[in-house]
C-alpha cells in the first residue's frame, strides 16, 4: 500500500506543482493589474497620504502579489498536498486497527494547536515588517530618482547609510519572526516525536492484551507518522500563510477603496460645445493632509473664454508663495474639491459634468515637466490617451516649436527622451509639454510657472511657443515671472485666501501700496 502511495504522489507531485504554478502566476498577473487600475484612478488627495506613497504603492503592487502568490501557488500546494498524505494515513491507520488509530489520533490536535498559537503570536510582527519595508523603498526610491541630485551633493554615503537605517529595524524583525518560526517547527517536532511514544506505548499495550498485532502496531505508526508530518509541514507555513494574509487585506485595501473624485467614472454630463467661461463662487479649501491651513475662504474669479484669432491671456495668478494661486489650478481639474462654494464651466457646475471629459478639454503645462521614458512621439500622444494621429503629433510639434529639433535629431520622433526626459533639455522638456498639452485641441490651456525654471534664450523660444498656442483659449497662467504677464487680461492677487486686487497691469500699478504694485517692486529689486 505504501509502495502504491508513492507511485501514486511520484506521477502527481509534478502535476499538481504544475497547475498551481500556472494558477499563481495568473494570480499574480490579475492581482497587479488590478492594483494599479484601482490605484491611477485614486483621487489625487490619496497619494498625499504617506502611506500611498510612490514609494509605498509601488512596494505594495511588488511584494503583495508575489507573497499571495507564494501561498497561492508553492504553499498552497504544499497544504493541499499535506492534507491529502493527512488523509490516505488516516484512511491506512484505521483500516489496520481502527481503536489503536482512534486513541493516538486523540493527541494529534496538541500539533495543531501549537500551530494556531504560533500564527496568532507572528501576527503582529509581519504588519510591523510590512511597514518598514515600504518605507525603506521611498528612501529607495527617492534616491534613484533624484540621483543627480543626490551626485551633485556627494550624498551617496548619506542615502545608503539613511536606506540601512531604514533597513535596520525590518532585519531586526525579521530575526525575531525567524526565531519565533523556528520555536514553532521545534515546538511541532517535538509534538511530533512525542506522538511516536505514545504510538508505540498504546501499541505495545495493546499487543499484551490481545487486541492488536505488532504489524497493525507498525502499519498504524507510520500511517499516523505520515499524517503528523504533514500536519508538522503545515504549521510551519504559519509565517508565510500570516504574511500572505496581511499583503491580502493590503491588496484588498486598495481595491477596496472607493475614491471621492473617480477619474473612472462615466457619471456626469458632457457639454456640446465650450466656450471655456470658468468662475469661482464663494469657494473655500483647504488641503485633507493640512485641515488646519486655510488655503481660499470665500474666494470669487471669473476667467472669460479665450477671444477668437487674437492672442488673449485671459487671467494671470499672482502672489506670495503659498498663498494659493496653484490651487486654483488643481481645483479647475479637479484634482481637489471645494470645502464649499462652486466651480463653474460654461455656467455648469464642474462636479456636475464628466470627470475625463473635463479634463480633456484642459491642457496642463507644468513648471518641471514630466516626461515618460518613451520616445518623443510616445509621449506627445500620450496627450491624447496615446491614439493621436501623424499629423496631429507634427501639427502639435510644430505649434510647440519643437519641430525642426525633432526633425534634426539622428532618430526623430522615435527618439527615447530617457528617464523623466534626462536626454533633454529644459527648453527643449517644456516644448514636449506643450505639444503634448495641445495636442488633444483642449479649448482651456493651464499654465504653471511654464517658464520660471527656464534661462533667458529657452524662455524666449518657449514663450514664443505659448504666444502660439494661446489663440482661441482660455488660458490660465500661474506666473513666477512678473514681466511675463503684463499684457494678460486680467491678472488676479491672490493673497490671504481671497483675490485681493484684480485689473490690468496698469490699472493695478497706479493703487497705491497695492499688493501687485509690492510685488513688482520686490520683483525689480530682484532683478538688478
Amino acid at each position: 500500500m505504501f509502495v502504491g502511495l508513492g507511485v501514486v504522489i511520484l506521477f502527481v507531485a509534478p502535476v499538481q506543482n504544475y497547475f498551481f504554478g500556472i494558477a499563481g502566476g495568473r494570480l499574480i498577473m490579475q492581482i497587479r493589474a488590478l492594483m494599479f487600475e484601482k490605484a491611477v484612478h485614486q483621487e489625487i488627495s490619496w497619494f498625499d497620504n504617506p502611506k500611498n506613497s510612490s514609494g509605498a504603492v509601488g512596494a505594495r503592487l511588488s511584494t503583495d502579489a508575489l507573497t499571495v502568490r507564494s501561498l497561492v501557488g508553492d504553499s498552497l500546494a504544499q497544504i493541499v498536498q499535506n492534507i491529502t498524505t493527512i488523509i490516505a494515513g488516516l484512511v491506512i491507520s484505521f483500516t489496520a486497527n481502527w481503536m489503536l488509530a482512534l486513541i493516538i489520533l486523540s493527541v494529534l490536535p496538541l500539533v495543531g494547536l501549537q500551530g494556531f498559537f504560533q500564527i496568532k503570536f507572528l501576527k503582529g510582527f509581519i504588519e510591523d515588517a510590512k511597514v518598514m519595508y515600504e518605507d525603506a523603498s521611498q528612501v529607495a526610491n527617492d534616491a534613484v530618482g533624484s540621483i543627480r541630485t543626490v551626485a551633485s551633493f556627494c550624498a551617496e554615503k548619506k542615502v545608503i547609510e539613511m536606506y540601512k537605517n531604514k533597513c535596520e529595524a525590518p532585519m531586526k524583525h525579521g530575526v525575531r519572526i525567524g526565531l519565533v518560526s523556528g520555536i514553532g517547527f521545534g515546538s511541532s517536532l517535538f509534538a511530533l516525536y512525542c506522538t511516536y511514544a505514545f504510538c508505540f506505548y498504546i501499541g505495545a499495550v495493546l499487543v499484551q492484551h490481545g487486541k492488536a498485532t505488532f504489524g497493525e502496531v507498525f502499519k498504524v505508526f507510520f500511517a499516523l507518522t505520515i499524517s503528523a508530518m504533514g500536519v508538522s509541514q503545515t504549521t510551519a507555513l504559519a509565517p508565510d500563510t500570516n504574511k500572505a494574509k496581511d499583503s491580502a487585506a493590503s491588496i484588498f485595501e486598495i481595491i477596496d477603496s472607493k475614491p471621492k473624485i473617480d477619474s473612472s467614472s462615466n457619471e456626469g454630463t458632457t457639454l456640446a460645445t465650450i466656450t471655456g467661461d470658468i468662475e469661482f463662487k464663494h469657494v473655500s479649501f483647504n488641503y485633507p493632509t493640512r485641515p488646519d491651513v486655510q488655503i481660499f475662504r470665500d474666494l470669487c474669479l471669473t476667467i472669460p473664454s479665450g477671444k477668437p484669432k487674437i492672442l488673449s491671456l485671459n487671467v494671470a495668478l499672482v502672489g506670495e508663495s503659498g498663498s494659493g494661486k496653484s490651487t486654483v489650478i488643481s481645483l479647475i481639474e479637479r484634482f481637489y474639491d471645494p470645502e464649499s462654494g462652486h466651480i463653474f464651466l460654461d455656467g455648469v457646475e464642474i462636479q456636475k459634468l464628466k470627470l475625463s471629459w473635463l479634463r480633456q478639454q484642459m491642457g496642463l503645462v507644468s513648471q518641471a515637466p514630466v516626461l515618460f521614458n518613451e520616445t518623443i512621439w510616445t509621449n506627445i500622444a500620450y496627450g491624447k490617451q496615446g491614439e493621436a494621429a501623424e499629423e496631429e503629433i507634427i501639427a502639435a510639434a510644430k505649434a510647440a516649436n519643437v519641430h525642426n529639433f525633432i526633425s534634426a535629431l539622428p532618430h526623430g520622433y522615435d527618439t527615447n527622451v530617457g528617464e523623466r526626459g534626462v536626454q533633454l533639455s529644459g527648453g527643449q522638456k517644456q516644448r514636449i509639454a506643450i505639444a503634448r498639452a495641445i495636442v488633444k485641441g483642449p479649448k482651456i490651456l493651464l499654465l504653471h510657472e511654464a517658464t520660471s525654471a527656464l534661462d533667458a534664450e529657452s524662455e524666449r523660444v518657449v514663450q514664443d511657443a505659448l504666444d502660439r498656442v494661446m489663440m482661441n483659449r482660455t488660458t490660465i497662467v500661474v506666473a513666477h515671472r512678473l514681466t511675463t504677464i503684463r499684457c494678460a487680461d486680467v491678472i488676479a492677487v491672490v493673497k490671504n485666501g481671497v483675490i485681493a486686487e484684480k485689473g490690468t497691469h496698469d490699472v493695478l500699478m497706479k493703487i497705491t501700496d497695492g499688493a501687485y504694485a509690492s510685488l513688482v517692486a520686490l520683483h525689480m529689486a530682484s532683478s538688478k
